[in-house]
């Protein structure tokens, strides 16, 4: 016989049980026991849910294993709060089989002391625990961090019905008498494809009066419908946008609305969403932005969604699901005060065009692009044109088969040390102009694997004083890529 520790709600309860058992007999003792139904509960080892229909195989004689018992809340949990749920379960396991190696491996080393062996033996043992419990505590600061960002947001927002488009609440900085509150956009809500019937929806539309898909409300005072506002309050004002019914863009919403310091989406239906592009173009005060309910699970088009947002110093994006998205092009254009972006959670395989994706963005010092899946992309123009305090750049997880063209892709990252391309596959592409150029402290540069047939190079190394002949990896067959670097850089 086996046993098996149930974790609920703080309570350790042990079940004896046999390795034959399918998990649903042994979760059924459990819930006898503490008088619930089984439907009522989800279970969960080593961070991944059971399935009750199987037996587990780590149970065995030998070991004993614990599993969380958890009320079945997940249906109304937001997914950042899933992956956080799933963090802890994960680190409490391997921080409980971690920290019983340590023990082990301690006693060893006590072991080894009194038998007076090798002292470097010894450090060498003291080294590996060290290490162990360093990576163990950043995993825990990692999960801590997302804990204290995420809060809890039903996946639908309780408070809002789905045939309504939910509220937006926003504080704009008092600057002028006039300020725009909105763009003047489409509050079409019918189904809109890209092309030529988008075009036919948006100025159907417009025929409408937008009263009747939105009401406005200044210091909860309601206003007549009007894109702009003519401001006789002092200091900062207090907008809240009703929406009566769902939206199916958002595309350029808040464009040039340069007063707008924050928003919150929390409370808006954004369900239906499928094109965010140039949603916040230009609104240069803007601060802050809450995306913690927002849903971009239907969105095909981020084009320039933050293009211009010069204020803004970080965003959190680790909610948006982005699957379906096609074009991310320009999406950080001129975002000149980010400091950090964490895009880890990007699904970008369906993504096809990021020309000018960063560009502008002078205030980056660290991007992690590890997870980007860039398979379809065809386009890297000014990609990361103009970021000037990145020092390091990994690339090395960039799929370049498809792209054409590649021309000033890290033009004026000044400060980039140094940039190992050898996994980039350049078949398809026609153009590299000023790829390089203005790169001032570019030391090394490896493109071992570039093929250059074909293609136009006009300045790829012009500007880069601190690059020497012997630092760039070229493969001996390409003679034209050769003589540019010649050109420009000295032997």
């Amino acid at each position: 016989m086996s046993e098996i520790i149930f974790i609920y709600e703080g309570q350790n309860i042990k079940i004896q049980c046999d390795k034959s058992q399918k998990m649903k007999d042994i979760c059924n003792i459990l819930c006898a026991k503490l008088n619930l139904d089984i439907n009522l509960l989800d279970f969960s080892y080593e961070g991944k849910q059971v399935n009750l229909e199987n037996k587990l195989d780590e149970i065995t004689s030998e070991n004993n294993i614990t599993i969380y018992a958890l009320k079945s809340e997940k249906a109304n949990l937001c997914s950042n709060c899933e992956k956080i749920l799933e963090d802890i379960l994960i680190i409490n396991n391997n921080t409980y089989n971690t920290l019983m190696g340590i023990k082990s491996s301690i006693e060893q080393i006590m072991n080894d002391i009194k038998n007076k062996k090798d002292i470097t033996y010894i450090n060498n043992h003291l080294n590996n625990i060290n290490i162990i419990i360093n990576n163990l505590n950043e995993d825990i600061k990692k999960m801590n961090i997302r804990i204290n960002k995420v809060k809890y947001n039903p996946k639908n927002n309780d408070n809002i019905k789905l045939t309504d488009g939910g509220e937006i609440n926003c504080i704009y900085n008092k600057r002028d008498d006039e300020i725009n509150l909105l763009h003047d956009f489409s509050l079409n809500t019918d189904n809109m494809e890209f092309g030529v019937r988008e075009r036919e929806a948006y100025l159907e539309a417009k025929k409408i009066t937008n009263e009747k898909f939105i009401d406005i409300y200044i210091n909860n005072k309601k206003i007549k419908f009007n894109l702009k506002y003519k401001s006789k309050e002092i200091g900062d004002i207090k907008v809240k946008f009703i929406l009566k019914k769902p939206l199916i863009t958002t595309s350029n919403m808040f464009r040039e609305c340069s007063s707008l310091a924050s928003i919150d989406l929390s409370l808006f239906n954004s369900i239906n969403i499928n094109n965010t592009s140039w949603m916040f173009n230009q609104c240069s005060s803007l601060e802050e932005i809450n995306f913690s309910s927002f849903n971009t699970s239907k969105v095909k088009d981020m084009n320039a969604m933050f293009f211009g947002c010069s204020s803004l110093e970080s965003l959190d994006l680790s909610s948006f699901d982005t699957t379906k998205v096609k074009n991310m092009n320009w999406m950080f254009q001129s975002c000149s005060s980010l400091k950090s972006l964490d895009l880890s959670s990007f699904n970008t395989s369906n993504v096809e065009a990021m020309a000018g994706m960063f560009n502008g963005c002078f205030a980056l010092k660290r991007i992690d692009l590890t997870s980007f899946d860039t398979t379809n992309v065809k386009v890297m123009t000014w990609m990361f044109q103009a970021c000037s305090s990145l020092k390091l750049l990994d690339l090395s997880s960039f799929n370049t088969i498809n792209v054409k063209n590649m021309k000033y892709m890290f033009n004026a990252c000044s400060s980039l040390i140094s940039l190992d391309l050898s996994s980039f596959n350049t078949n398809h592409v026609m153009c590299m102009t000023g790829m390089f150029w203005q790169c001032a402290s570019l030391k090394s540069l490896d493109l071992s694997s570039f093929k250059t047939n074909f293609v136009e190079m006009d300045k790829i190394f012009d500007k880069c004083p601190s690059l020497k002949k012997e630092n760039v990896k070229i493969n001996d067959s390409e003679k034209n890529l050769l003589i540019e670097l010649e050109k420009y850089i000295k032997i």
